[in-house]
């Protein structure tokens, strides 16, 4: 048991360290490692907290307040499906995920908190996202190109990276969007719990920020060219 706690200490004092080195503007770009590439697998299984946690770490550098939001909801879905701690791991998860939001919390050098106005702050963060992604324009413009059927292996690599790109932006959203949904049943359903409801009717009805490729399955001007994708090969 010591050496799994050691272990573990590393880990969390190696995330804190990059993440100090990401805010200075020397660290390499965030990926699924650190605090949200080690889930146990029983969370892993019957929840989404590892891609919450990779939403909390690729926004923490455009909105810390968000990120910590993330993060606590993350730590309170582990608590409310493991209140014992008994899964594999899990303990350990807690107390690094724990460490991780104090650290949050300390750089904000004793600047008080509303946790009131967090479902605010994460709906208001959410359009933000959406309007700097273009996430609306995009899609109308891709639902053409599907429509149109117009692709070639000249602008194929442009497309491929614009689907890498938008998988990435989408998993964001959908983490955004589920902890928003956590939190709205508490909000004022006459304040913003009224745009944040009709946004999550909205999004269940047209099931929209599901997985998707750029590319059609069928293109008369490139045969087969869902293949050639690497997530998919």
């Amino acid at each position: 048991m010591p050496r799994v706690y050691d272990n573990w200490e590393r880990l969390v004092r190696a995330t804190l360290k990059q993440e100090q080195l990401r805010s200075a503007g020397q660290g390499p770009e965030r990926s699924g490692s650190g605090i949200a590439g080690a889930v146990p697998p029983s969370l892993v299984r019957t929840t989404n907290i590892d891609a919450i946690l990779q939403a909390a770490d690729e926004i923490q550098a455009d909105d810390p307040n968000v990120a910590r939001i993330l993060c606590e909801q993350a730590y309170s879905m582990a608590q409310n499906l493991d209140p014992n701690s008994g899964g594999r791991g899990v303990l350990q998860f807690k107390t690094g995920l724990m460490s991780v939001i104090k650290q949050k919390l300390a750089k904000r050098d004793g600047a008080p908190i509303d946790r009131n106005r967090d479902i605010e702050h994460l709906w208001e963060f959410y359009q933000r996202y959406k309007r700097r992604h273009r996430v609306d324009d995009i899609q109308r413009e891709e639902q053409k190109w599907r429509e149109s059927g117009t692709f070639s292996t000249a602008n194929l690599g442009e497309l491929e990276l614009r689907s890498l790109e938008m998988k990435k932006i989408f998993s964001t959203l959908r983490a955004l969007v589920d902890v928003m949904e956590a939190l709205c049943k508490d909000a004022d359903p006459r304040g913003v719990g009224k745009p944040i409801m009709e946004e999550l009717r909205r999004i269940k009805k047209v099931g929209e920020l599901t997985p998707y490729n750029i590319v059609p399955l069928e293109s008369p001007s490139l045969t087969n060219a869902i293949g050639v994708f690497p997530e998919v090969s």
